[in-house]
């Protein structure tokens, strides 16, 4: 099988290195020459592609000529109408490629926080700049593609390089203590992902956010203990909030790896 990955940051990167090790013929894509020439050595095919409405998109790549394609859009431009614009390029190519399966990476952010539960089958909400255009580009995708595309909307990623201990550590006054986390550790990202590469049907929105919800204190507390880094102080009270649930995990019979964050905190290694 062919895999397509376009744009390989921290999520995209570890994918295509799981892919490439379980045989898959892998292109990459990166906003550099240089990050793309990182890849090349790693064993993928590496592509500069950057995703803008001043920039046309080579329709003879063969970045395109794949089985499947895995966008991984880069949170720092979501915002930027300009990368929005540009994804409807991205739209052209599938449709022109006749590319058979996508997977876009999105984010439990477009659910807002509603003070209450949420799953795949409650509306978007969005009230941040960069969720909104999410949103945009959710429907620039699947307006093009649907029914060959999973919306695979990701909590917030932790794991090696993105180890949260450090996200408050020695902050104080921080609010929400009592709001409950929603987050997915790197391997059980790239596990879901492995997992719709090789299903026929799959859900069009899938959630991918690990069933254990502490709140904030308590588990950027803990995390910030694991790694010897200043205790965060959190307001003790619960302002906005939701919890996000994976309902339709068990139609891809997925089993989460970390699915208790204070035994994983407890078991992972200082970095």
């Amino acid at each position: 099988m062919r895999v397509s990955i376009l744009g390989c940051g921290w999520y995209g990167t570890a994918l295509a290195r799981a892919l490439h090790a379980k045989k898959y013929i892998v292109n990459g894509s990166a906003t550099t020459a240089s990050k793309a020439i990182q890849l090349e050595e790693l064993g993928i095919k590496g592509f500069e592609i950057r995703i803008s409405s001043d920039t046309e998109l080579d329709a003879g790549s063969a970045f395109w000529n794949t089985d499947v394609l895995i966008i991984a859009s880069n949170v720092k431009l979501v915002a930027d109408n300009s990368y929005v614009k540009g994804m409807q390029q991205v739209a052209t190519m599938i449709r022109n490629n006749g590319i058979q399966k996508v997977v876009f990476i999105s984010s439990t952010s477009v659910y807002g926080d509603t003070n209450g539960f949420v799953n795949e089958d409650s509306p978007s909400v969005a009230k941040s700049g960069s969720a909104n255009a999410l949103i945009q580009l959710e429907e620039t995708i699947l307006g093009a593609t649907a029914p060959k595309t999973t919306i695979l909307r990701f909590g917030g990623l932790v794991g090696p390089g993105r180890m949260p201990g450090r996200f408050f550590a020695g902050k104080s006054d921080i609010p929400n203590g009592r709001a409950p986390v929603n987050l997915i550790h790197l391997e059980d990202c790239i596990g879901i992902t492995l997992r719709l590469l090789n299903m026929e049907l799959v859900p069009v929105y899938l959630n991918a956010v690990s069933p254990d919800h502490p709140t904030r204190s308590t588990f950027y507390t803990a995390a910030a203990g694991k790694q010897h880094l200043p205790l965060p102080e959190f307001i003790d009270e619960q302002l906005d909030w939701k919890v996000v649930q994976s309902t339709r995990m068990e139609l891809l019979g997925y089993d989460f790896i970390i699915k208790d964050w204070m035994t994983w905190i407890q078991n992972t290694p200082e970095e």
